[in-house]
């Protein structure tokens, strides 16, 4: 086993060496200088079963470590040795010819991977894994090639449709306008037709215009006497028009002199109408204020009159009880004396302070009262220039309506003339 191993090309960790030169026998009193010429060789005789052809597969190591390779005697590089073995079978990368201690357990534990790799190693497909890489790049690149291909393909596509379009209304706009060409052709011929009628029915009206004129020649010179004489009746009317343009001319200068008069007369009535509303307001505000002042004066003059009538009260039974002490001998003690007293001084405290605001209200209500008839004077001034503005600006208006008449007839007159 180990020759045949050794000829099929089995490397020295396969084989019970460490080195291929180990397996070189040595017989017993050899030196080194001899030793060096030593070899160790084998030769393998296959034949043929059907051709009985036989081939010597022959392998030699020197103790150089150096190997030979020869198929039938012929030396030659181990590459062209493993082509000549795998001819007749034997792979050696795929180790389908010897079957080695562990072989089966080390083929067991193989990852899938592995077992793929070994599988094209036996079926030599792995010597082909560079032509068939090159084969996928090429077929991934006529992919691509097909793909952009494809994309042109569709964008031919698109624009043939375009086109096909663009034909059709190519072919529409074409057929419009000879349609438009025919319908222009008969319009033109329907316009010469009606043009050719009415330059008959004119040169028919010019024959019977020239008949008329040839009978209106006989009135011409009485229509030229007519003339004359409304160019005598003009002449007249503008010397008459003339003479009221001027003295409308002077009424339109007294118009525009009155006309500011009038303007600011009609600012000074709504200036008049705007404080005369204020003033009224201001009245209306003070009257509301009188009213609340007057009742407050009245609640206090109650108030004061309520405290005098206590005072009173109190004064009356000090008074009867003073003199019923004098006639019964009875006096009132110092404890009632001191009460009697508080009491004076409370009511005359409570009094002073509605006292004090009695008068300031009547001091309001006397100022308030005054003011109220300087507004009431005032208010009266006011309409009265109210009435006197009034009837100035109806003086104005009547003037200028008057004027925009005798100017209205003056045109009225011009237009006539004319």
């Amino acid at each position: 086993m180990d020759a045949i191993s050794f000829i099929l090309g089995v490397q020295s960790r396969d084989l019970r060496s460490s080195q291929m030169r180990d397996l070189i026998f040595r017989p017993p009193g050899v030196s080194d200088e001899n030793a060096e010429t030593l070899k160790a060789s084998a030769t393998l005789i296959y034949k043929d079963e059907d051709s009985d052809e036989e081939t010597r597969f022959s392998r030699t190591i020197s103790t150089k470590g150096v190997g030979e390779y020869r198929v039938d005697g012929k030396a030659m590089p181990f590459a062209k040795y493993e082509e000549a073995l795998a001819k007749i079978g034997v792979l050696l990368k795929g180790r389908n010819f010897l079957v080695f201690q562990g072989d089966v357990e080390s083929t067991a534990r193989k990852t899938p991977k592995e077992l793929v790799q070994w599988f094209e190693e036996i079926s030599d497909s792995s010597e082909l894994r560079q032509s068939y890489e090159e084969a996928l790049e090429k077929m991934k690149e006529a992919e691509a090639t097909a793909r952009a291909a494809s994309q042109k393909q569709k964008g031919f596509w698109k624009k043939r449709r375009e086109l096909k379009g663009q034909k059709e209304e190519a072919e529409k706009f074409k057929s419009l306008v000879d349609s438009k060409t025919k319908l222009l052709t008969e319009f033109f011929l329907w316009q010469l037709f009606h043009i050719r009628a009415d330059i008959q029915e004119k040169e028919e009206a010019l024959d019977d215009l020239n008949g008329e004129l040839e009978t209106s020649n006989g009135s011409v010179e009485e229509v030229a006497n007519s003339v004359r004489a409304a160019k005598k009746e003009a002449s007249s009317a503008r010397s008459a028009s003339s003479k009221l343009e001027k003295k409308r001319v002077k009424l339109a200068a007294e118009v525009d002199k009155e006309q500011p008069s009038i303007i600011k007369t009609e600012q000074e009535i709504k200036n008049l109408k705007k404080k005369i509303a204020s003033e009224k307001k201001q009245h209306e505000k003070i009257a509301k204020e009188a009213e609340a002042r007057e009742e407050t004066l009245a609640n206090l003059e109650k108030e004061i009159k309520e405290y005098g009538e206590t005072e009173e009260h109190l004064q009356q039974e000090y008074e009867e009880m003073k003199s019923s002490g004098a006639q019964g001998e009875v006096s009132l003690t110092d404890e009632q004396e001191a009460e009697y007293g508080t009491i004076r001084e409370a009511a005359a405290v409570a009094s002073a302070k509605p006292r004090h605001a009695l008068g300031a209200a009547n001091r309001k209500l006397e100022n308030a009262r005054a003011k109220a008839g300087a507004l009431t004077e005032e208010l009266n001034e006011m309409k009265a220039r109210k009435d006197d503005a009034t009837s100035k600006v109806a003086e104005l208006v009547e003037r200028k309506d008057k004027l925009e008449e005798v100017s209205f007839v003056h045109c009225f007159v011009i237009i006539m003339c004319l």
